[in-house]
């Protein structure tokens, strides 16, 4: 096959009213080439910026693809966190509200939350995400930490549930039909002061020599008249039932322990009398929490019935004048 020759170009020659063939120089042949090659790249750079911009290679579809996922997956994560909160929430509201109770121990101590420092992913895309879901893991690891160790103080408590109970006073120390409340806790009208004063328990009135049983487990702390400290009482008697709790018997006729004995509960410890500061013949009857006189009412639950503790109740309720 004959080579194709290149074809030659022509133009009309207007003064000469002849065609005359183009010359074209080596130089106008590259500049129009260059000319060519410009374009060619302009136009391919405004195709790279577009496909940029518009269409994803394979490699950025791969990132954005994971990116959406560990949004996802922490989102998923966060929601979980807020389960796992309540659930913790609904163990302490338990601790606090329903086994200390049981076990009538204080509450378990605030810890505060331990917090890092997370500023470092503020710069990235998915930042507040990770702070957030990060607070939160924080948050649980603390609360669940001070709830474990919460937790093992409550199982220690359980293990010495029995001891405990034996220990609470929790029977009414005289006879009931024997002896009756006659005077509640609280602000009554003084028999010998004769002014409205803080009456620190109750009084049960009774014959003189009517037995004093101990409402709990524990040790004699104080046998006797005259203690130190507990003036005005007359002949009493001070148990020390541990776990926090004392009982206090005070104005008898005698005493039938002495200090550092062990009592159980239901032991005769002494007599109903009218000694000390004391107005007629009846027991003066304190139960100590921790150091504090509650309402020794509140702790008659073995051998009352529900009947005979809202009368006890109703009758502790009367503003009236106390027998000591």
């Amino acid at each position: 096959m004959a080579k194709k020759k290149k074809q030659d170009i022509y133009y009309l020659d207007t003064a000469s009213f002849s065609v005359q063939k183009v010359k074209v120089s080596a130089k106008q042949r590259i500049l129009h080439l260059l000319g060519y090659f410009l374009v060619g790249l302009v136009f391919f750079g405004i195709a790279m910026i577009l496909s940029f911009s518009f269409f994803n290679s394979p490699e950025e579809k791969k990132l954005k693809n994971e990116l959406y996922a560990a949004q996802v997956q922490y989102r998923y994560l966060s929601k979980r966190m807020d389960k796992l909160s309540e659930v913790l929430g609904d163990v302490q509201q338990r601790d606090q509200n329903l086994y200390r109770i049981i076990f009538d121990a204080e509450p378990p101590y605030n810890r505060a939350v331990l917090r890092n420092n997370y500023s470092e992913f503020n710069e990235y895309q998915m930042g507040d995400l990770i702070v957030e879901t990060s607070e939160k893991a924080d948050h649980l690891a603390t609360a669940l930490y001070a709830q474990s160790k919460s937790l093992d103080e409550i199982y220690a408590m359980a293990k010495k549930k029995d001891e405990r109970l034996r220990s609470m006073p929790a029977i009414f120390p005289i006879n009931k039909e024997e002896g009756h409340v006659v005077s509640g806790f609280g602000y009554r009208p003084h028999p010998i002061f004769k002014a409205l004063l803080m009456h620190t328990g109750i009084d049960i009135a009774a014959p003189k020599g009517t037995p004093i049983y101990a409402t709990g487990d524990g040790m004699v702390e104080v046998a006797g008249a005259n203690a130190k400290n507990l003036i005005g009482y007359g002949i009493c008697c001070l148990l020390d039932n541990g776990f926090g709790y004392k009982t206090l018997y005070g104005h008898m006729s005698k005493v039938a322990v002495h200090s550092g004995q062990k009592v159980k509960r239901g032991d005769i410890i002494g007599y109903v009398g009218s000694t000390g500061n004391s107005t007629g013949s009846h027991l003066h009857y304190e139960v100590i929490v921790n150091g504090k006189k509650v309402d020794p009412v509140y702790y008659f639950f073995i051998d009352v019935s529900p009947e005979e503790y809202l009368k006890i109740l109703e009758k502790s309720r009367e503003i009236n004048q106390s027998l000591s």
